[in-house]
């Protein structure tokens, strides 16, 4: 198969052995601090689940595989392992590891599965002639290298629509609004319950299991609805007069969840719909010059036996044998007896129309994605109201920026404001352990941070670019702010 082709275009399904070689493809250091690693573990493992909420397998299955060889083989082998702290911490993790292992079984024949009807299909696609196929070949120098990246992508290989993000902001943020408020009620139904965090992890995977095809149906349903509400809403927009004034109750309200500099949507104008008349005057015509043979009579069924009962007509269709009913519960035994259902050994793989996906803003050059991140625009605002007592006497104040992945997306949709030690230059988070149970209990991912320059420009420091190395290690989208308030730019 030759790269850069349409064969291998971003959204096929890729092989396991694909997956598996890019989870592996991930530098480890020991010169990075065990606790960092150890962080990463965790990221690691909620991003997995929240790509197996969105039932995207392949991506999942890279994370949950990249989560069991960092905590089962490497970390193990760094020099902090010897201590106390870090054994223990490591030991807790390997109690929820067959959850992981449980997953990696299940996502496995799906991945078989999907590729081996791609192969097929290619297959049968290449005994046609394909007058474009050349063109293709002599085109794999012209590819960027953005595409070929994206064609090894697992996050991409399970959608069918592969969408840019900055140019369909409002789709992803109302897309992401729907996923948040059924994973809060599902949050919500598992706290409701009790149990240990690991417990409920048990209870998730298993639930996950038993009903995901049934949520893979209602999600696409869901998305496909999205689309339609969002296409409708464009239409009605461009069909209103534009030269309304602005106090017109009809005029056009702009979406608050919009910014100014986000691209709309332009779809072209098409006429309205006529209704089609389906009532020929010819038919008619002849309806009424042909007149209608009149209706036989309703025969009445002889009884030639009183005594015995007419033996009922076969009936070739199995179904409407099922549904049969008897006069007498005598004769029910002869049906037959319904045969078992037969339950897969594995789940049935998902069908590819099944939902969107947003590309990435950018690759690093080892193929690793950089996801787009949406932050709300009362974010900034928010943040200098709390940090205001702060910044008046002169001290720094940060704030960790939590979120959760959904369609391939980074939304941040929680600012979180964690014990710490503020002087003019500096602010130290303390008590991090409680940080970390936090985002785990409410299935936040940490994408970054955000802190005040009360008396000095908007820039990072050497010591901010420390910190921001540290939160890179664990998510490479990661992104920091400095807020100045008493300088331009701030």
């Amino acid at each position: 198969m030759v790269p850069g082709t349409d064969d291998e275009g971003p959204g096929r399904p890729l092989s396991v052995k694909e997956i598996s070689d890019r989870a592996e493809a991930f530098e480890w250091n020991v010169n990075i601090p065990f606790k960092h690693w150890l962080r990463t573990s965790q990221l690691l493992q909620q991003q997995a689940e929240m790509y197996l909420e969105d039932h995207n397998f392949a991506q999942a299955y890279l994370l949950y595989l990249r989560y069991s060889t960092l905590i089962v083989d490497l970390l193990i082998t760094h020099p902090e392992y010897k201590t106390p702290e870090a054994r223990k911490a490591l030991q807790t993790k390997l109690l929820t590891i067959d959850v992981v292992f449980n997953h990696l079984e299940k996502i496995k024949p799906i991945l078989d599965q999907q590729y081996q009807a791609w192969k097929d299909a290619q297959a049968r696609k290449k005994t046609k002639p394909d007058h474009h196929q050349q063109n293709s070949r002599d085109a794999v120098g012209g590819h960027s290298t953005y595409k070929q990246h994206a064609s090894k992508d697992p996050a991409l290989s399970y959608a069918s629509r592969l969408l840019d993000a900055g140019e369909h902001q409002d789709l992803a943020v109302e897309l992401a609004q729907k996923e948040m408020q059924r994973r809060d009620a599902g949050r919500r139904a598992t706290e409701k319950n009790g149990g240990t965090h690991p417990a409920q992890q048990r209870r998730r995977a298993a639930g996950f299991w038993d009903t995901w095809a049934e949520e893979l149906g209602e999600k696409q349903a869901e998305d496909e609805e999205a689309f339609r509400r969002q296409m409708e809403s464009t239409r009605r927009t461009l069909d209103r007069d534009t030269d309304l004034p602005p106090g017109d109750p009809k005029y056009p309200i702009e979406r608050p969840l919009k910014s100014s500099s986000t691209p709309s949507y332009y779809y072209p104008k098409i006429s309205r719909s006529v209704p089609v008349d389906y009532s020929p005057q010819h038919i008619k015509t002849v309806e009424n010059r042909v007149p209608q043979p009149p209706r036989p009579p309703k025969q009445e069924v002889e009884d030639h036996s009183p005594l015995v009962p007419e033996r009922p007509a076969k009936i070739s269709d199995a179904s409407k044998l099922l549904t049969h009913t008897y006069p007498n519960a005598q004769e029910s035994h002869e049906l037959p007896t319904r045969p078992p259902k037969v339950h897969d050994s594995h789940p049935e793989p998902p069908k590819k129309h099944q939902g969107v996906a947003f590309k990435p803003a950018a690759y690093f050059e080892n193929g690793e994605p950089i996801r787009p991140v949406f932050l709300p625009r009362q974010l900034r605002r928010r943040f200098l109201e709390l940090a205001s007592d702060n910044t008046k006497r002169g001290l720094e104040m940060c704030g960790i920026l939590c979120g959760t992945a959904v369609n391939n997306a980074l939304f941040v949709r929680c600012l979180l404001i964690p014990e710490q030690k503020c002087t003019s230059d500096t602010c130290e988070t303390e008590n991090e352990n409680t940080i970390l149970d936090y985002c785990i209990e409410e299935d936040l991912l940490m994408l970054g941070w955000i802190h005040t320059h009360p008396t000095q420009t908007c820039f990072m420091s050497s010591r901010d670019l420390h910190t921001q190395s540290g939160y890179q290690i664990m998510l490479p989208e990661s992104i920091a702010i400095v807020c100045a308030p008493k300088f331009e730019p701030s």
